[in-house]
């Protein structure tokens, strides 16, 4: 089992002064989880990366389903992966085809859609059963791209609290493992994520016992699957329950989306577990891989990583 801290092309490795290998190695993490882009990765993370997280576009169902929004090139390839399908494929598949230089253990995907006008919304316009088959069909059609039909290297999908894979029992995974048409493939557990879908979690506590309810009765082909763990806590019960509605109206698409900033981040905290019970839902599901996703909002990345891995093997 490896502990990583997740990190991006966007950010610089001054965090880990000059021997940055040297610093991950004394605060007993085994590299970076990197977050990459659509460009080639700068040789400077090569050494560092484990696995990568590939780009994520919200609402990719938009252009999916041929109704883009209007924006310009850029933004839309952010927030849609692009303005039509074709421009979707070409977009997935060249973001992995980026990131196989590095030889990545892995790369995550989101198995969901956020539908810009619900993001704001205590309710959602779309059935997880429906993304999951449009998110398959996808992946689908970007692995066709590589030879064989499988991708360079394993693609793990990810669960979120938006419609889509949210992981709460077996069924999402079950749909996954119907329609998928490549090999390999795994599934990658975000806990803060999956309590974000937990009625009542107000504690950490909370949701650690929220997330063991559930990951006890996963399947055993699911925790077959189940390679990764992205390990944080949201503990943000009362947020979600209480927040007032905003609707998007004639807000510009990216102001809005970038305008929701501060809502998604008060219900997706990434906060690092400070109850050493946390360990059992790593015990419980054996990942090869926790990524510590820690921002370090507070106390800087590298000091919650301390704080998170000093409560696990």
């Amino acid at each position: 089992m490896k502990h990583l801290l997740s990190y991006s092309v966007y950010q610089d490795l001054e965090l880990f002064g000059q021997d940055a290998a040297a610093t991950l190695a004394g605060i007993g993490c085994d590299g970076l989880e990197l977050l990459t882009s659509f460009e080639e990765v700068p040789q400077c993370y090569a050494p560092l990366t484990e696995t990568v997280h590939l780009p994520y576009a919200p609402d990719w169902l938009a252009a999916w389903e041929d109704r883009p929004y209007d924006i310009d090139d850029k933004t839309a390839l952010f927030l849609m992966y692009g303005k039509s399908r074709e421009e979707l494929l070409d977009s997935v598949a060249r973001s992995i085809r980026m990131a196989e230089p590095l030889r990545p253990g892995h790369g995550v995907m989101h198995a969901c859609n956020a539908d810009l006008p619900c993001v704001r919304k205590h309710g959602a316009s779309r059935e997880d059963a429906y993304v999951i088959e449009q998110f398959c069909d996808m992946m689908n059609q970007v692995a066709e791209r590589f030879p064989g039909g499988e991708p360079p290297f394993k693609i793990v999908f990810e669960n979120l609290w938006w419609p889509g894979m949210r992981l709460t029992d077996n069924a999402g995974f079950r749909l996954v493992q119907d329609l998928i048409e490549f090999d390999n493939w795994g599934i990658c557990l975000d806990t803060g994520h999956l309590m974000s879908t937990i009625p009542r979690v107000y504690t950490e506590q909370d949701g650690i016992e929220g997330v063991m309810e559930i990951v006890s009765g996963y399947d055993e082909d699911l925790l077959s699957r189940l390679s990764a763990v992205h390990f944080h806590f949201s503990a943000s019960g009362e947020y979600r329950e209480t927040f007032e509605e905003v609707d998007m109206g004639d807000t510009a698409p990216v102001d809005f989306y970038w305008g929701s900033y501060k809502h998604v981040s008060a219900i997706d905290q990434h906060r690092a577990f400070t109850d050493p019970s946390c360990r059992r839902i790593i015990e419980t599901v054996s990942p090869d891989y926790v990524i510590h996703e820690l921002p370090g909002k507070i106390n800087g990345p590298l000091n919650d990583f301390r704080q998170q891995r000093s409560l696990l093997p």
